[in-house]
């Protein structure tokens, strides 16, 4: 199951930052999430990695989606060509990129590495979608925005 709301990058309505030189590019892709697309395993499309580019960092934030005890772990990373997972492709990092920390109340964190996976990233000629997953579910899920910044530049 993917996400069932969209954002202005993913539907082309905005258009995904390029740099123009040897800058680092920060954009935040901003998601209004359901309690149901919060599922165990439930992986979908938040952002647009461009053509060209390699991350270099990520940060999630979101409000409070987990009303619960704090458990909720999400995964980054590029999301595999059936739209379903995270890539394990070699060029995309091999794995997902990291994981964030449990937590309970609105949040703001930087991507927990997963080993080498992000800088392993190597630029690709189209743009890539970057997928968000859900790796442990919520105690108790409910409706909220969750955000991915990526910080990227020109390979």
């Amino acid at each position: 199951m993917s996400f069932t709301n969209s954002n202005d990058y993913i539907t082309g309505r905005k258009p995904v930052v390029y740099p123009a030189g040897a800058e680092i590019v920060a954009v935040r892709f901003p998601l209004a999430v359901l309690a149901a697309d919060l599922a165990l395993n439930n992986a979908g499309q938040i952002g647009i990695l461009p053509a060209g580019c390699i991350p270099v960092d990520v940060q999630v934030d979101g409000t409070d989606v987990d009303t619960g005890a704090a458990a909720m772990v999400l995964q980054v990373g590029i999301l595999n060509a059936a739209g379903t997972d995270l890539s394990t492709d070699a060029a995309d990092g091999g794995k997902n990129w990291g994981s964030t920390v449990a937590a309970n109340t609105d949040f703001q964190q930087r991507l927990t590495f997963n080993g080498n996976a992000l800088a392993n990233v190597q630029p690709s000629a189209v743009d890539r979608r970057i997928g968000l997953k859900v790796s442990t579910a919520p105690t108790a899920a409910a409706a909220g925005t969750l955000g991915v910044t990526v910080f990227y530049r020109a390979a």
